[in-house]
């Protein structure tokens, strides 16, 4: 079977290589064959980087070993801080065993008196004060890590210990009688601890940590009816978000009439709440009409007798759909032959969505991004979003400015960008690639994170609960059978590769069959290696386990259930288990354990379902949902405005156009009412765009551009960080990016940079008409050319106000205006142009030197008053020094005030604000 699939991995390699294209694996394979081939590649980042610390070293996979040990292996100092038991890559090759076989792949190099160098074993020490974890949480966890610590090799993992002053902390487990309990008894735990933060209320931020994402539905709908605010944190899923199911089931219905099941999610959804009733008799209409354009038989040929008619079966596209029946709906007063009918709200609605599928469809002659947000347009997708509670108007919409991105994507990279192409790509990337990533956001502070354990590493939250603690659920291999645990391994399935072609292979089971004297001994030892393979496995569950158990603070739920969706019960977790067997957690409120023969209760109705469901969530103690009646309150208020609105709205418009202009005699026909309206809308819009909201975050990088941008026009920079275009190409960018990098090779300091960081391509001054060797000359000409620069294109990074500002600078010089001041240097920035006339944009500009001068002066210790900044106009042959700069105080008021500014623009910037990240030293 796996031979099979090498012409494939064949041709996909040939692929990449004439698209000019590299995946992840390609770049770290690559980077290390660079690093192992050729010293001077080591030699250079062993000289760039006197110091190397690797963090979370446990996650380091085989390939990026390799690459690290061949630039800095050589005796380098290199200090690896990790922890084994969270080593939970180990399916993409970061073994725990990597940690163990540190001091051997980094030893130290003692340089004798001689001369000579002795080798020796890096040390280690050991940091074994847990300063997140209370007690209790801390406990629980190290009593699940137990085995992996007696199975530790060469480096001792000491058990934790709380940090001073330490809190009790609490653990509990329940296990439920089925899914649906144990995600109310999530619900509730949650909800008896979590706390929004707001003006004098300290925030308590929780998470629920579940082993898939298969899990997150009932935990979802759970807490969502429990009142409670939901994020769902971590890559995929983005085609499973409630908005973009929506939008491309519109996309679908609107493009294939044969997408009955899509168009089911658009009747049964929030916007549509199509009854059972009504759907039977659309069902019913459907089939009517099916039956009139399906088999026909065909007339009997003359002389032929009635027997002999042969049956024609219609044509696949003559078959009539569900899709057809809404836009053909029935007439009035229509009933089917079992006496169906619509209702008159059922018919309503029915039209109002048929006309919607209707005007998407005549929009296919748009682009497919336009169309994208057509749909989202018609389906009011942008309003319902900017409705929820307690969500910014960015981070509201971030699902479907995430889904329009992948249109452009899609659109930019596709021979064909049809709706069809992109609808079949999207089914493929919904079966094979989790649905297409989520977009990458701070996680909302006031929000219950629902995030996948992998995802939750190196996270923290005060309550953490853990669902889906079951045999074969968390662990994911089944502990309980006759022999133990058991894992086929690489043996079935193409998921994994041989663990022989692996290069941790050290560190996992070995499938002995070499040597064999006979078919039964094969099998022996087949069957060893699984028992073998399922311990492994084992042990690596141990080690998510007590990832998810280490992410809380002060309380912990572990939890689990009986009945999931198989037909059998099933066991708790070994880890459950342990720990009650310890007395570390209380079993005595577990569900009682069901007896042989007992049937799944999930399979059996125990009440007839609500339909069509509340879009705002289930009816609680006979109460309908919180959010209901604050919606409807919303509406209400709304709908008041309007009427009082439609009564003085006329004046300004009178005033504007004239009193005359809007009398009833003066319009020319009676639709005059509605051009008032019209002519009130689009002055609301006009003024909307010439004041735009600036509520959007500031990221937690920035760019000494985007600084720029920031202080010269706040709100443009606000429009394009809530909805971000390519910017125009500039002639002025590119001929400063080429002259860079002239500049770079005529000192000799040619290095690798990221395309976002050419140098030179934020070049925005005066256009001056020069070619390349015309500035090259001009360049020649300024005293900076025969000078030997400090250093050349090197990027730095420095906090301020808790953002972390991003320089790449372009040159820096011992100062020749101030020589009798040690160590005075002068940061200098080519522009190919000519200076800016515009007090402003000089001040702007300025402000970009201020930051290159302040990111040098702290990361080389230099004083900031000996460095000094200028501008070298190449194009003009002039240096200009500004007569002052901002200093750290003055930079970090600017960036403080923009995030005051957020603060105060509607009452949902008050999380968002104490998100940002704390200053680092």
């Amino acid at each position: 079977e796996r031979t099979r699939i090498l012409d494939l991995v064949e041709d996909y390699r040939a692929r990449k290589r004439a698209a000019d294209a590299l995946d992840f694996g390609d770049q770290v394979a690559l980077a290390a064959r660079l690093a192992r081939e050729f010293s001077d590649v080591g030699a250079g980042e062993r000289a760039r980087f006197r110091v190397v610390l690797l963090d979370e070293y446990q996650d380091t996979s085989y390939a990026q070993l390799t690459l690290l040990a061949a630039l800095f292996g050589d005796g380098h100092p290199v200090t690896a801080v990790g922890d084994p038991h969270q080593s939970i890559y180990g399916w993409r090759g970061a073994s725990a065993g990597g940690l163990d076989r540190f001091p051997e792949t980094f030893p130290v190099h003692e340089h004798a008196p001689d001369g000579s160098v002795h080798h020796r074993l890096a040390d280690v020490h050991l940091l074994s004060t847990s300063w997140r974890n209370d007690a209790a949480i801390l406990a629980a966890a190290n009593h699940v890590a137990e085995p992996l610590r007696r199975a530790s090799t060469q480096v001792e993992v000491p058990e934790l210990v709380t940090r001073p002053g330490a809190g009790p902390g609490l653990v509990r487990a329940h296990v439920a009688a089925t899914l649906e309990e144990e995600a109310a008894a999530v619900a509730r735990f949650l909800a008896e601890r979590w706390q929004p933060g707001t003006a004098g209320t300290e925030r308590v931020s929780a998470a629920v940590l579940c082993r898939k994402r298969a899990q997150f539905t009932v935990l979802r709908r759970a807490l969502r009816d429990a009142g409670l605010p939901v994020e769902v944190v971590g890559l995929g899923g983005l085609l499973s978000t409630p908005e973009v199911v929506d939008l491309v089931a519109a996309l679908q219905a609107a493009h294939d009439p044969s997408r009955g099941d899509a168009l089911m999610r658009l009747l049964t959804g929030a916007r549509t709440r199509l009854g059972a009733a009504d759907l039977h008799a659309l069902g019913a209409w459907s089939a009517e009409q099916a039956a009139g354009l399906g088999r026909h038989r065909r007339p009997a040929a003359a002389g032929a007798t009635s027997e002999r008619a042969v049956p024609v079966e219609g044509d696949v596209v003559d078959e009539r759909s569900i899709v057809d029946a809404l836009d053909e709906l029935p007439p009035t007063g229509w009933h089917s032959h079992s006496g169906r009918s619509l209702t008159g709200v059922g018919r309503a609605r029915l039209v109002e969505l048929a006309e919607l599928l209707r005007t998407l469809r005549s929009h296919t002659y748009l682009s497919l991004t336009e169309l994208v947000g057509e749909a989202e347009r018609l389906l009011g997708l942008d309003i319902e979003v900017a409705a929820r509670a307690g969500a910014t108007a960015g981070r509201a919409r971030a699902h479907l400015d995430a889904f329009r991105d992948v249109a452009v994507q899609f659109a930019d990279g596709a021979d064909r960008p049809t709706l069809g192409a992109f609808l079949a790509w999207l089914a493929a990337a919904q079966s094979h690639e989790n649905g297409l990533d989520l977009p990458v956001t701070e996680p909302d502070p006031d929000a219950i994170q629902l995030i996948t354990i992998h995802a939750a590493k190196g996270l923290e939250w005060d309550v953490v609960a853990v669902a889906g603690l079951v045999d074969g659920g968390l662990p994911a291999v089944r502990t309980t059978g006759k022999d133990g645990p058991s894992d086929s391994a690489w043996l079935t399935g193409l998921g994994r590769l041989p663990y022989p072609l692996r290069g941790d292979r050290a560190d996992l089971p070995t499938f002995a069959y070499a040597g064999a004297d006979n078919p039964k001994d094969l099998d022996r030892r087949r069957s060893r290696f699984l028992l073998a393979a399922g311990d492994h496995q084992v042990a690596e569950e141990r080690r998510l386990a007590y990832v998810a158990m280490t992410r809380a603070r002060s309380a912990l739920l572990l939890t689990g259930a009986w009945w999931g969706d198989g037909t059998g019960s099933r066991r708790p977790s070994l880890f459950l288990t342990e720990l009650a067997d310890a007395g570390l957690v209380d079993p005595d409120d577990w569900s009682a354990e069901p007896s042989g023969g007992e049937s799944n209760p999930r399979t059996v109705a125990q009440m007839p379902p609500l339909w069509p469901a509340d879009p705002f969530g289930a009816v609680v103690d006979g109460s309908p949902p919180p959010r209901r009646s604050a919606v409807e309150s919303a509406a209400a208020a709304v709908r008041t405005a309007i009427a009082a609105a439609s009564q003085t709205r006329a004046v300004p418009v009178r005033a504007m156009l004239g009193p005359a202009a809007l009398d009833d005699a003066a319009l020319p026909d009676p639709r005059g009412a509605s051009w008032e309206h019209l002519a009130d809308v689009l002055l609301d819009e006009r003024d909307r765009a010439a004041s735009p909201s600036n509520d959007v975050e500031l990221p937690a990088h920035l760019s000494a551009s985007a600084v720029v941008r920031l202080a010269a026009d706040p709100q443009a920079f606000a429009l394009a960080l809530r909805r971000p275009i390519p910017l125009e190409p500039s002639a002025q960018a590119r001929r400063g990016t080429a002259f860079h990098a002239w500049v770079e090779g005529w000192f000799g300091a040619a290095s690798l940079v990221d395309v976002d960081a050419l140098p030179g391509a934020d070049d925005d001054s005066v256009r001056v008409d020069a070619d390349q060797a015309a500035l090259q000359a001009a360049f020649l000409a300024t005293g900076w050319a025969d000078r030997a620069p400090l250093e050349v294109e090197v990027d730095i990074e420095t906090s301020v106000a808790g953002y972390v500002l991003r320089s790449r600078v372009d040159a820096v010089f011992a100062d020749p205006d101030r020589p009798d001041v040690p160590g005075a240097v002068v940061v200098v920035d080519w522009k190919t142009g000519a200076p800016p006339s515009d007090p402003v944009q000089v001040a702007a500009r300025e402000l970009q030197l201020a930051v290159y001068r302040l990111a040098w002066s702290r990361w080389k210790g230099t004083p900031l008053d000996q460095v000094g900044a200028a501008f070298c106009y190449v194009g003009v042959g002039r240096t200009v020094r500004p007569e002052r700069l901002l200093d750290e105080a003055e930079i970090t008021e600017l960036l403080a005030g923009a995030a005051e500014q957020r603060a105060a623009a509607g009452p949902g910037r008050t999380a968002d604000a104490q998100a940002a990240p704390d200053p680092v030293s």
